[in-house]
């Protein structure tokens, strides 16, 4: 049986919706919606902004600084997507 994570954001291909899971005394709480959830649209613009930094940046360690940023925040949204099985 597949379970989103708890807590989060979860992308369900299933139902193509947008589902974010609590747990309320032993069982899980859902909340859908097909709104894309303003927190991956947060850190959709990090990445955009960073990317912008990224490409205007000379300084080699300051361009692995930004990297690092940006992986950090591809993973969080990776992590939206997962699901646990």
């Amino acid at each position: 049986m597949r379970k989103h994570g708890i807590g989060r954001w979860n992308y369900s291909e299933e139902a193509k919706k947008w589902v974010f899971v609590r747990q309320e005394n032993g069982k899980r709480k859902y909340k859908y919606q097909i709104k894309t959830p303003k927190e991956f649209q947060e850190l959709i613009k990090q990445l955009e902004l960073l990317n912008n930094q990224l490409l205007h940046e000379k300084d080699p360690h300051k361009n692995k600084e930004i990297f690092e940023k940006m992986k950090k925040i591809t993973k969080q949204l990776q992590n939206m997507k997962k699901i646990e099985r």
